[in-house]
């Protein structure tokens, strides 16, 4: 007599490891797999917030970025991102923030696909739930 599955439980659906962020499976074919990526955790959102408008004291004016220094202000704070967004086969983060100087020196166009994509599954969020503007009425 074959066992009738028992369906996962509310608790259960809601603590599993990827509960809170939407995430899909990408090939990339560069790399010759398929990853899976998700939308970025707070917290990573804040490291790269923190990266981007570094906190400045009472007084203190941002200091002028010339563009190469701003460009690679942009990589680092995408590589936040990237290591938040990269799953392995057990839907756990593939990198740590110890890796970010590994990552840093080699994204590339790929990894930045694949966070673009993971950016699109959160945007994808705000999306659904704009309601559609609803007509002024004609006099």
């Amino acid at each position: 007599m074959a066992k009738k599955a028992t369906r996962p439980s509310l608790r259960e659906l809601a603590l599993a490891p990827l509960s809170g962020f939407r995430s899909k499976d990408v090939d990339v074919p560069e790399w010759g797999c398929t990853v899976t990526i998700r939308e970025p955790s707070a917290q990573a959102w804040l490291e790269w917030r923190q990266s981007i408008n570094p906190e400045l004291t009472e007084g203190e004016e941002p200091k002028k970025l010339t563009p190469a220094q701003e460009a690679n202000r942009n990589l680092q704070s995408d590589v936040f991102l990237f290591i938040d967004i990269l799953l392995d086969e057990e839907k756990t983060q593939v990198f740590t923030l110890k890796d970010k100087g590994l990552v840093e020196s080699i994204y590339g166009p790929v990894h930045a696909r694949l966070l673009s994509q993971a950016l699109a599954l959160g945007a994808s969020q705000a999306e659904t739930e704009k309601k559609p503007e609803t007509p002024a009425p004609s006099s």
